[in-house]
C-alpha cells in the first residue's frame, strides 16, 4: 500500500496518509481543525500554506479570490507524495 507523510510544522505533528480522502479529512480525522465552509474550493476560507512538497486537486482548479501561490486548498486535494504545510 501507498501511503505519504504529512508533516504540520507549526503544530509539530505528522500523519501518515494512505487514504484516498481530501487533505482537509485527513487533518480533521486527527483533530487537527481548520476552518472551513463549502468543502469544493470555492470559498478560500480552508487555505492552508504548502511548505514542500506537491498535492493534486480533485476539481478542475480552487476559485476562491486571492489565490496566493504557495497556498493550497486542502478541502478539495490530495497529498502527491510527503508534504510540509503549515496551518
Amino acid at each position: 500500500m501507498r501511503y505519504s507523510i504529512i508533516e504540520v510544522i507549526n503544530i509539530k505533528k505528522k500523519i501518515i496518509y494512505k487514504r484516498n480522502i481530501s487533505l482537509l479529512f485527513i487533518l480533521e480525522l486527527n483533530n487537527i481543525n481548520i476552518e472551513y465552509q463549502c468543502r469544493s474550493g470555492y470559498c478560500g476560507m480552508c487555505r492552508i500554506k504548502l511548505i514542500k512538497g506537491k498535492i493534486f486537486y480533485l476539481i478542475k482548479q480552487p476559485m476562491a479570490a486571492l489565490f496566493q501561490k504557495q497556498e493550497i486548498f486542502p478541502c478539495c486535494c490530495k497529498p502527491n507524495g510527503n508534504i510540509i504545510i503549515q496551518i
